[in-house]
Formats: C-alpha cells, structure tokens, sequence
C-alpha cells in the first residue's frame, strides 16, 4: 500500500488525531501501522496529561513498557487513589478520566436520633467490580432528612469534557417512604447550580423484553406498609437495574471546561417529610464521561 511508505512520524501524528478505539483498529492493518499505532508518541496523546496520584501497590511496581500498557490498565480495571476511598478509570472510547467515590468519601446523613438509623455494611465478594471494590456500604434503617453528597475538585476531571453523576445504590429490607415524595437531585460546579430533577429510588425501569403492552416502562417495589399508589411523573427519574446486581440512578450533569478549578458536588436530598425512610443501600457515587456529548 502507498500509504505504509509514509514516514512513521507522519503515521503517528495522524493516527494521534484519532481515538483510542481507532488507533487499536489502524494497529491490525499493517506491520506499518502497528509500529506507528502502538508507539508511545500515539498514546502519549490519549493519556490525560494530569493522571491523579494512586494508593500504594494500585499500579505494577516495575514500570509498564509503554504508554499503550498504562492506558490499558487504567482503562481495563479501577485504581484507587490514597486513602482507597475514591478510585479512577479511564474511559476506553474517550480516555476521559472517570471517578467512583464510594460511601465512606460520601456525606451522609448524621447516623441519626437513635443509634440504629444508620449503619454501615461489608459488601459481599459477589459484588466485586473489575476486581477492584469498596468494602462497605452506607445502609439507612431510618433516616427523617435524607441528604447525601459527594465533591470532587473539577481539576480532578477531564478537560472540555461533559460528564454525567450516577448514584449506585440497591433496596434492602424493610423499603419504606422512598418512592414519594420525591427526591431531588442536583449537580453544582463552583456553588452554581448546573443541573436539578426529581427522581424515585423506590421505582424501577423495566427491561425492554419485560414490558407489557399498554404497560408502564416500570414498576414500584413494595414498602413494609404494602404495595405503592405512587405514579412518577414523566419529568421524574427513574433507576436502571445494572449488570452487577446494583442499581443506578443519574443524578445530573454537567461539562468541564478547560482550565476549571471548582469544586463539583453531587448531592441527593428529601427533607420534606417528617416520616422516617428506610431500606436505601448506597455503594457510592460515579462520575461517567459521556459519550454522547
């Protein structure tokens, strides 16, 4: 082919334009393309320039031999950083960074009036993510001011980049008040607001191959008082199930601009009622890069 009598330098300043996902493609053309496409000078590029600092022993201890390799580690699987309350992972399509705050880096509400309205849970091994996972759960036995958030410093994300907050989550026993009223949901960069919605933990999306004809495209889980006469608003958020046997929930947006230096927080609240609300697990929050920006 002409094109593999290109100088290499010229192949790698083309294939650098690209993605990671494309540069793995352009690799199997050729031994040419390969060379140029598995250089570092290509996934120097993809990598974020301001990788955060990890925890001990998350990365080999000898050097990884290329750029691609770290890349691929980081993208493959989480790696927590000090402290082993937050971990990232890079986005394989986009190589933005991506973040999981698990409960413990979470507020959450004071453990209550009583000892045993709040506790915290082992997660069992079942529930290991990508080999890596948080040990513990937030588990809410009966809380009145449901307010938990999470912050992250926005200099911590990818640049120019829309990212998109998930609250992981399951429902135990004892399910109680969480389907109404409704919670709200918000993103803030810098105090300012960038996002607001209602959502229903205690409701749930169907699977497509589940739904009836005629049928709501979800379903409320019973409480301990009995099945709900609750119906969400078409504005109002629903949950998905997930692969992992967790739920999610997305609590907003928002973009990070280039150069930001704020602090992001991502909260879920219901302080409207005076009943009590039990049964929410929380695993913790994820800040997604969206690839649908």
């Amino acid at each position: 082919m002409e094109i593999e009598r290109l100088p290499e330098e010229l192949l790698q300043v083309v294939i650098s334009l690209t993605s990671p996902q494309d540069a793995c493609r352009t690799a199997a053309v050729s031994r040419a393309f390969r060379a140029a496409a598995d250089s570092d000078v290509v996934w120097s590029c993809f990598l974020p320039r301001n990788l955060p600092r990890f925890g001990r022993n998350e990365l080999p201890r000898s050097p990884l031999s290329s750029k691609k390799g770290l890349f691929e580690r980081l993208a493959a699987q989480p790696a927590l950083l000090p402290g082993k309350l937050v971990s990232m992972q890079l986005d394989r399509v986009t190589g933005a960074k991506c973040y999981t705050m698990s409960a413990r880096a979470l507020r959450v509400p004071s453990w209550g009036d009583t000892r045993r309205s709040s506790r915290w849970i082992h997660i069992e091994v079942d529930f290991i993510i990508g080999g890596k996972r948080f040990s513990e759960a937030a588990q809410f036995l009966g809380v009145r001011r449901l307010d938990i958030s999470g912050k992250i410093r926005s200099k911590m994300l990818s640049e120019n980049t829309a990212y998109v907050a998930y609250m992981v989550f399951k429902l135990g026993e004892r399910l109680h008040r969480l389907d109404f009223p409704f919670q709200e949901a918000s993103v803030s960069v810098g105090g300012i607001q960038q996002s607001t919605r209602q959502v229903c933990l205690q409701a749930c999306l169907n699977e497509e191959e589940d739904v009836v004809a005629g049928a709501p495209p979800y379903h409320i889980l019973p409480s301990i008082v009995g099945p709900s006469t609750v119906t969400p608003r078409e504005d109002v958020v629903l949950p998905r199930r997930r692969a992992d046997g967790w739920m999610e929930v997305e609590l907003g947006q928002f973009y990070n601009k280039e150069g930001d230096d704020r602090e992001v927080t991502i909260s879920l609240t219901e302080i409207t009622s005076n009943v009590d609300k039990s049964g929410l697990i929380v695993r913790g929050v994820e800040l997604r890069a969206s690839n649908n920006a």
